[in-house]
């Protein structure tokens, strides 16, 4: 987990589009709304965009049990 918290903190964003937070967990974008969907990752919608907080997916990984 410790290198998933380290790509999250060297992407120079603050917010992260579906793909991206994919790119960064090594799974599929779609794979990405599966676990929005079951409540695992913590989403944001305007509208019908998807968009991820930095901050919120960090702290979900430094807080998950190994």
């Amino acid at each position: 987990m410790e290198d998933i918290a380290k790509i999250i903190i060297s992407s120079g964003e603050d917010i992260l589009t579906p793909q991206k937070a994919g790119d960064v967990f090594g799974i599929s974008k779609w794979a990405i709304y599966k676990r929005v969907k079951d409540g695992s990752i913590p989403a944001h919608r305007i509208g019908k965009k998807l968009f991820f907080f930095k901050s919120e997916l960090l702290h979900m990984v430094i807080n998950s049990e190994p």
